[in-house]
């Protein structure tokens, strides 16, 4: 197996600013808020000049984006470990919209421009965010399709086409996320994630509908 090339200093301290500069504009979204931080106080909390901001982020906008890039990453990571944990199809599912639920509540200053970006990147899918962002969707797509995939093999879930499950699993979670941005709450998943579970037990998952309710207690 070849050795994986070794990263030039270039790359590191690219690396280290990036992540030094997404760590300040982090901070100053949860204190400032969206609109009111700038890129002048992201260099100040980055403890670098406001022209080395624009050498890693062409604008504002570009840094959120990367922001919510990176939870997307995360996001991806995360729902990986659930479905190579232990348990059935229908326990992971749980798992998995508990998860998202989770980053919801905890990125709800973000999903405003998720909300927004989804809208233009599917009118200008070669523009913008999306085209990054692309990759992390599909990628969230095909590790929920294969594990609706596998719970109906195994009889656990309604015979349906486990793509347009997915989409409808997603389309839930971002209607928590309209809700919440429409009614000005920080914490969705205390309302939503009962009722989602419930849905999902008395409609997707065959023979334990008691699932639900442990998963809510």
């Amino acid at each position: 197996m070849p050795a994986s090339p070794k990263a030039t200093k270039k790359e590191i301290v690219t690396a280290f600013r990036t992540r030094e500069i997404l760590a300040a504009a982090r901070r100053l979204l949860d204190q400032r808020g969206l609109e009111a931080m700038t890129m002048e106080e992201i260099a100040a909390a980055a403890g670098v000049a406001k022209g080395t901001v624009y050498l890693y982020f062409q604008s504002k906008d570009d840094l959120i984006l990367a922001l919510l890039t990176r939870v997307g990453e995360n996001i991806i990571r995360d729902v990986t470990a659930v479905l190579q944990a232990p348990g059935t199809p229908p326990e992971k599912l749980i798992r998995v919209v508990s998860v998202l639920l989770e980053y919801l509540n905890r990125e709800h200053l973000l999903f405003p421009i998720y909300a927004r970006e989804l809208l233009r990147g599917e009118r200008e899918p070669q523009d913008g965010f999306w085209r990054p962002y692309q990759e992390l969707e599909d990628q969230f797509v095909a590790l929920v399709t294969d594990l609706f995939a596998e719970g109906m093999a195994a009889g656990q879930f309604i015979a349906a086409n486990p793509r347009l499950l997915t989409f409808l699993i997603r389309g839930l979670i971002r209607a928590a996320g309209f809700y919440q941005k429409a009614e000005g709450q920080a914490d969705v998943a205390q309302e939503a994630l009962p009722v989602i579970l419930t849905l999902l037990s008395s409609g997707l998952i065959r023979e334990n509908p008691s699932l639900a309710e442990e998963a809510a207690l």
